[in-house]
């Protein structure tokens, strides 16, 4: 008697393969995303702590000084000076402003990255040498620029303008010119998650609440920070 050997999948049996792939995917989805997410706040936290690291190598160079923003000469050009292959654009800024797309009043976006103008020696009301900082380990120096509208195009942000008497106003306010939610959270929310640099050289991505409280509680504020 002859046996067929019987070969291939019957429709029933390929479509409970589908099925089964289908459910394994829909469980992978969200650790893939998740790892993607956590591969490009590393990605960036690398970018800000070169950042932090150049100008540290510029304090050292000139005496001590900080280094300066727009009003002055921008630290962009001046640490593209030090390293022309710094990395200036975080790999989660989605801006339309870069070079190739839409300018702001004539001005393109040059980084994700800006500094603190309280730490600027062309600002009167700052400080313009690092020993002058009391604390610099939790003194927030660079920080991601909000990635629309008129001011994604500033290469520094003012902290000293976002005291509110109204104290949920105080995120938004800083939402306006920081990416507060760059890596988590809610967009001018407390809980907005982003990345932070800071004077001695190290970034950390934390929640808005831990970094600004009010105008005499902020790691922004050298005289304030702790």
């Amino acid at each position: 008697m002859l046996w067929r050997t019987r070969c291939g999948f019957t429709l029933v049996e390929l479509l409970v393969v589908i099925a089964v792939v289908s459910v394994l995917m829909g469980l992978l989805a969200p650790a893939m995303h998740g790892a993607r997410d956590a591969a490009r706040r590393t990605a960036c936290l690398a970018n800000m702590r070169t950042l932090e690291q150049a100008h540290l190598v510029f304090v050292y160079e000139h005496h001590g000084e900080l280094i300066g923003s727009a009003h002055g000469t921008s630290w962009i050009e001046t640490l593209r000076g030090y390293d022309p292959s710094l990395l200036l654009r975080s790999p989660v800024d989605t801006s339309s402003h870069f070079p190739g797309g839409t300018p702001i009043d004539g001005a393109y976006r040059q980084s994700s990255y800006a500094i603190n103008y309280f730490l600027s020696p062309d600002n009167p009301d700052g400080t313009a040498r690092l020993d002058l900082v009391p604390t610099p380990a939790v003194t927030a120096h660079f920080v991601i620029t909000v990635f629309e509208g008129p001011r994604s195009v500033r290469d520094h942000v003012h902290p000293q303008l976002w005291a509110s008497p109204i104290p949920d106003l105080v995120p938004a306010k800083a939402a306006a010119e920081v990416q507060t939610n760059a890596h988590g959270g809610a967009e001018g929310t407390w809980d907005a998650v982003s990345n932070y640099g800071y004077l001695d050289g190290h970034a950390a991505a934390t929640a808005f609440r831990a970094v600004y409280t009010d105008r005499d509680h902020n790691r922004f504020d050298p005289d304030t920070a702790h």
